[in-house]
């Protein structure tokens, strides 16, 4: 298959997928989060973030201690450094994250708080919920050869990315 054919395949399988899940809609399966938000709040989750060293009391106010962490998990995200430190800002004055003392070498992490572990839950099980939706009137044999093609495509990106 041509390359352009197969760009132009997978641009078609994108307009297709993100319509049917409602990823272009303002916020993620009707939850107060976009795309990135939900991403982010997803990465907190998983792992704790280090942040920089102590900080004082106006490194404090204007957020400047997120910004170690937030320059890795940007990298990670692949998103822009500065909208990551918007989010940040954005999940601290919610209350959905926030630095604390790290277990392993006191040194301060970002992670999620109990009020953004909360939202994650919440988030999780709406977002299960809605793909459920999506796949409830597979047959048996239907569900296991999506779930082999979902295994192949990423297997095959994965490999042509490396």
């Amino acid at each position: 298959m041509q390359h352009d054919a197969l760009v132009h395949e997978i641009r078609r399988f994108n307009r297709f997928y993100t319509g049917l899940v409602g990823l272009l809609d303002e916020t993620l399966m009707q939850s107060p989060y976009t795309l990135a938000e939900a991403r982010v709040l997803f990465e907190l989750g998983r792992k704790p973030r280090p942040g920089g060293g102590r900080a004082g009391l106006l490194a404090r106010m204007f957020h400047l201690d997120l910004a170690p962490a937030a320059s890795e998990l940007a990298g990670e995200l692949n998103l822009a450094p500065a909208y990551l430190m918007r989010v940040l800002r954005k999940f601290t004055a919610m209350g959905l994250a926030g630095m604390r003392d790290g277990s392993e070498n006191g040194r301060p992490v970002l992670s999620l708080t109990r009020r953004g572990r909360a939202a994650l839950v919440d988030l999780e099980a709406a977002t299960n919920r809605d793909l459920a939706r999506l796949i409830v009137k597979l047959e048996d044999k239907e569900a296991a050869e999506l779930s082999d093609a979902l295994n192949r495509v990423t297997r095959l990106l994965a490999a042509a990315e490396t």
